[in-house]
C-alpha cells in the first residue's frame, strides 16, 4: 500500500512539472489572436503559474504610455484609466480576431472625470433627436450600457413632420426635465383651457398624458380609456372610442 502511494505521488509530482515545462500539451483553451500567435507555445508570456494572465505580463510587452498612440480617438483613454485591469476588456483564446477577444468595454475602469467625457471617445448620434442635445450624454445613458437609454421619448411623445425633434421649443432653456407645449404658434394656454373645458376635461396640465403624439384622434382614444379606468393599447379601437 505504502509502495502505491509512493509510486502515485512520484507520477503526481512528475505530471506537475511537465506540465509546468510544457502547458500547452494539457492545457489549451484554443487559438491566440493573429498579434499573440508567436509566443502560441509559451504559456508563462502571459500566465503565471496557478494564478493565470498577469497585468504586469501585458504590460511588459503592450507599454500603457504606447497603447492607441495609432488610434488617437479611439484608445487613448488606457492612459486614465483607474487601475490596470487588462482582463476586464480583453481575452484570448477565441480564434485569430483580435476583435473577438475584446469583451463589452468596462466604463467602471475609466476614472470619474472620464466617464463623463464621452465625446472625447465617441461621436453624438447623427438622428434628428440627438442633433439638437447639448446636455451631457448621462443626462439619459448610463456607462454600464448605452442602449436601452434610461429614457425613451416615443413613450411621452412621438415626432412627426409637424413636431420635429426641436428641443427648444419644448423644454426651455435645455432643462430636459420639463417641457412646454406653449413654444408653438397654435397653441396658448387660454385657447387650450376653452377647449378642454368644452369636452369636460379639467385636468389638462400634463399634456403627454393624453397628447403622445401630433394624432388628435389617438388623444381622444387615450383621454376615453382613462376616465374610463380602461388601459389604452395603440391601435386597437374600443367600442366607446367614438363617444
Amino acid at each position: 500500500m505504502r509502495t502505491r502511494l509512493i509510486a502515485l505521488a512520484v507520477l503526481f509530482i512528475a505530471g506537475f512539472f511537465i506540465v509546468l515545462q510544457v502547458p500547452e500539451l494539457f492545457v489549451n483553451p484554443g487559438a491566440l489572436i493573429k498579434g499573440h500567435e508567436k509566443v502560441e507555445g509559451d504559456c508563462f508570456q502571459c500566465h503565471t503559474p496557478l494564478l493565470g494572465p498577469s497585468n504586469a505580463k501585458c504590460i511588459a510587452c503592450h507599454k500603457i504610455t504606447e497603447i492607441g498612440a495609432k488610434k488617437a480617438k479611439t484608445a487613448r483613454f488606457h492612459q486614465r484609466l483607474s487601475e490596470n485591469n487588462c482582463a476586464g476588456c480583453h481575452t484570448d483564446h477565441i480564434g485569430r480576431d483580435a476583435a473577438k477577444a475584446t469583451r463589452t468595454f468596462n466604463h467602471s475602469l475609466l476614472g470619474a472625470t472620464w466617464r463623463v467625457s464621452c465625446h472625447d471617445c465617441h461621436l453624438k448620434p447623427p438622428d434628428s433627436m440627438h442633433k439638437n442635445v447639448t446636455v451631457k450624454c448621462e443626462t439619459c445613458h448610463l456607462p454600464e450600457q448605452w442602449r436601452p437609454a434610461t429614457f425613451h421619448h416615443d413613450r411621452y411623445f412621438r415626432f412627426d413632420r409637424d413636431h420635429p425633434a426641436d428641443c427648444a421649443s419644448c423644454h426651455i432653456g435645455e432643462r430636459y426635465d420639463r417641457y412646454t407645449c406653449y413654444g408653438c404658434h397654435e397653441h396658448s394656454e387660454e385657447n387650450v383651457r376653452e377647449e378642454h373645458l368644452e369636452e369636460g376635461i379639467r385636468d389638462f396640465a400634463n399634456c403627454t398624458e393624453c397628447h403622445r403624439s401630433g394624432d388628435e384622434d389617438e388623444a381622444e382614444k387615450i383621454w376615453n380609456a382613462k376616465r374610463r379606468n380602461l388601459p389604452y393599447s395603440p391601435g386597437k379601437k374600443r367600442p366607446d372610442d367614438d363617444d
